[in-house]
């Protein structure tokens, strides 16, 4: 049985967009490799069901998408990809060709950038493409408006728009709610939630020791230049475990550092300063 729901692969930490819900990071700029992704991809195969295909960045900025999909595709990897989807266009041939099980579009990337198109050419790009791709019946396709809140800066003054633009394209009206999926087709999908802060562990108003998260139990992440971390919210390689094009990722897993992580979670304990501070692993009380 494969120990990991998912690895999350940052392909790329360069992203085309400048969100207001995303941190920045001072890592260089960096796209992986295809002979890295491989080398990767053939160590997690034996343990992990499927590669997440983000952490920082936007993946489709990759020259080598479709080199990746078919070289995780071809070692049993399933294959979820979270995306703007500004690119979508640009790689349809390969989101057509049933290689990745979901699609994630971050809808609500729209309002927290200047964008030079219209969010009527944004959502009809995305809605044509997700019919596309899904005539397959291999792929999902999520749409994404994880900005629930009152939250400032949660921004979500379109959110009704996009709803009823979507609900116009696809012939459908769905029960909004704002807290469960809604499907506009078999394969097609809302899904919404809160926004939610990324990690600081400057941030002592918001550290608790006690704490429990799925961190290297059901995941971990491994960042664009091959650093292995414990948690796909760590933006800046903060919980570095090990590089994976240097070590093999089994033995990575089990250093000093990993293990502390891991067992400190089992017992509802955060050890790290980020994994204290931490409030997306609320949700897991």
């Amino acid at each position: 049985m494969k120990k990991f729901r998912q690895v999350f692969v940052e392909i790329t930490n360069v992203c085309n967009l400048s969100c207001t819900f995303c941190p920045k990071h001072d890592r260089p700029p960096r796209f992986m490799i295809k002979n890295e992704f491989e080398k990767i991809a053939n160590e997690l195969a034996p343990i992990a069901r499927a590669v997440s295909l983000h952490l920082m960045g936007e993946p489709l900025l990759h020259p080598e998408f479709d080199g990746i999909c078919k070289a995780a595709t071809e070692r049993g990897l399933q294959i979820y990809l979270t995306t703007n989807a500004t690119l979508i266009k640009n790689h349809l041939e390969t989101l057509k060709s049933g290689m990745i099980k979901r699609i994630s579009v971050s809808l609500h990337s729209f309002e927290a950038n200047a964008l030079n198109v219209s969010l009527d050419e944004y959502l009809s790009t995305i809605f044509e493409c997700a019919k596309e791709i899904t005539k397959t019946e291999h792929t999902f396709v999520e749409l994404r408006l994880w900005n629930q809140s009152e939250n400032a800066r949660a921004k979500n003054a379109l959110n009704q728009y996009i709803i009823d633009a979507a609900c116009k394209f696809f012939n459908t009206k769905i029960a909004w709610d704002g807290k469960t999926n809604q499907f506009l087709t078999d394969a097609i999908y809302f899904c919404p939630d809160n926004v939610f802060s990324w990690p600081d562990e400057t941030d002592t108003a918001t550290q608790t020791h006690t704490k429990y998260c799925h961190a290297l139990s059901t995941h971990f992440g491994i960042l664009a230049d091959g650093t292995v971390v414990a948690c796909c919210l760590d933006n800046q390689g903060k919980l570095a475990l090990g590089n994976a094009f240097i070590s093999p990722i089994s033995q990575i897993l089990e250093c000093e550092r990993a293990k502390r992580i891991l067992n400190g979670f089992k017992s509802r304990r955060a050890v790290e300063p980020l994994c204290k501070a931490c409030t997306f692993a609320n949700k897991f009380d």
